[in-house]
């Protein structure tokens, strides 16, 4: 058990390396959703879209400086907490069921 837990820390540790010394470097669509789980290349591209995230274009490939993806994904954690509190289930919908 000791020994996965090592494994572990050493995982954590090496993915903040990475993100630490990638963190002036422009990054692809490929690489900002492997480094970045919680964004979709749909995501990605809808928040392009919509000006949430600066795109840096060099011909067909768009490139991301990872400071803006951390700003914007620290956005989301902010605006997720309150938009949460205001959703309220619907009464019509016979399929959902609330425990």
């Amino acid at each position: 058990m000791l020994i996965e837990i090592g494994t572990i820390i050493k995982k954590y540790q090496n993915q903040n390396c990475i993100n630490s010394s990638e963190s002036n470097r422009l990054l692809k669509a490929k690489e900002v959703i492997e480094l970045y789980p919680i964004l979709t290349s749909y995501g990605l591209n809808d928040a392009v879209k919509r000006g949430l995230i600066p795109v840096i274009k060099r011909g067909k490939l768009n490139f991301y400086d990872s400071k803006d993806i951390e700003k914007y994904i620290n956005e989301l954690k902010n605006n997720n907490s309150s938009e949460i509190k205001n959703i309220t289930p619907k009464s019509n919908n016979t399929r959902t069921k609330f425990v």
